[in-house]
């Protein structure tokens, strides 16, 4: 009987297979909007990445403890035709016994933008029944194999080798650190724009944080970080054959945001422009009123 490791991998290098014959992705369509869609990471990154890119029209909607069926909801809700560069910063909150949940979403934004350029962070997140975040790391790896000019700032890396700049979950950066992940993924960006091939993730981490109220395999209290398992793979390979299914994943994420409001960025704008459309609205039927009564 095939181990559900293997049979994971089999079905992650399914969805990339057809993929690997698509054409380089690129930036030149749209008219040069970024749309950034996230987590808790993505609202304490997004508020820097204005001021690295001056000049680029970006939108952002993002909602803390999300994971990437939620997010892709999230590009559902936020994409127009007129983006050429879409970030799509998922993974964290997945279960990561079940990386084709990041490969599936990622799949169906690719459905939707065509050879748009995507900017994919690698992925710490959490380390589950001793699970950390190779599967889904190897997804990322092999999705950007399979698009070339995908862009994978390596979030991973950087938890990995500045730790200092992590709090005490282990799982959001501090100030200095949300704004280091800005500066990534802003270079993911402006190499999309300039239709740049994807730099190789030299380094990377698998290890992830112990998700709230569990404990790790190895007695690690919660916030602490896991040892990695398994090295880090900038590049994955289709394995020689696939098995049969895996069970169905959950979409709940592993753990709700407790630190960050939720805040939709997209929603709240919409609500507003159609406040003011309605006050205008009322205005013109006031004057339209008073010119049909006055001489």
């Amino acid at each position: 009987m095939p181990k559900r490791g293997g049979i994971v991998a089999a079905l992650v290098a399914a969805l990339f297979a057809v993929a690997a014959l698509a054409p380089a992705a690129r930036a030149d369509e749209g008219s040069g909007r970024v749309l950034v869609v996230g987590d808790s990471l993505e609202e304490l990154t997004s508020p820097y990445l204005q001021h690295l890119l001056p000049g680029v029209p970006i939108t952002v909607n993002a909602v803390g403890g999300s994971n990437s069926f939620q997010i892709f909801d999230l590009f559902q809700e936020s994409y127009e035709p007129s983006d050429s560069v879409i970030v799509f910063d998922a993974g964290t909150n997945d279960d990561p016994e079940y990386p084709q949940i990041l490969a599936e979403n990622l799949q169906k934004v690719v459905q939707t933008v065509g050879n748009r350029c995507l900017v994919v962070p690698t992925i710490h997140g959490f380390t589950v029944n001793g699970v950390d975040n190779a599967g889904k790391n190897r997804v990322v790896a092999e999705f950007a194999a399979s698009r070339p000019g995908t862009q994978t700032p390596d979030w991973a890396g950087f938890v990995h080798t500045h730790p200092q700049l992590m709090q005490s979950d282990n799982l959001h950066p501090i100030e200095a650190g949300a704004e280091a992940r800005a500066r990534l993924i802003a270079e993911g960006i402006d190499r999309c724009l300039a239709g740049e091939p994807n730099a190789p993730v030299a380094s990377g981490a698998n290890e992830g944080a112990i998700p709230p109220g569990d404990e790790g395999q190895n007695g690690e209290a919660e916030g602490e970080l896991s040892d990695s398992r398994e090295a880090f793979e900038p590049a994955g390979e289709a394995p020689a054959s696939a098995g049969a299914a895996g069970p169905e994943p959950g979409s709940q994420p592993i753990a709700e945001a407790v630190h960050f409001k939720l805040v939709d960025r997209v929603a709240v704008r919409r609500a507003e422009v159609e406040k003011e459309e309605r006050r205008s609205k009322v205005a013109a039927a006031a004057v339209a009123a008073l010119a049909a009564v006055l001489p």
